[in-house]
């Protein structure tokens, strides 16, 4: 079976080379920030007054986690 020339992958009817690695780390990053923001946000929206101390980086990295993996889990 031929190769390609590119990714050295199997040349089938369907096949596309595999995007570049620091397109796939951006996307993931980008991925990250968003959702990181989004859960910081939702955290000031439900606790206005600040009643609830030191869960500004844990909302942080928890909404990053959850958008990085529905990120990955819709692209596979």
């Amino acid at each position: 079976m031929a190769t390609c020339p590119r990714c050295k992958g199997h040349l089938t009817e369907g096949h596309r080379c595999p995007r570049r690695q620091s397109l796939v780390a951006a996307e993931i990053i980008a991925c990250a920030i968003g959702g990181g923001l989004v859960a910081w946000l939702t955290l000031i929206g439900f606790d206005p007054h600040g009643q609830v101390t030191d869960m500004d980086a844990v909302s942080f990295i928890a909404g990053a986690l959850v958008a990085v993996g529905i990120n990955r889990a819709l692209r596979s």
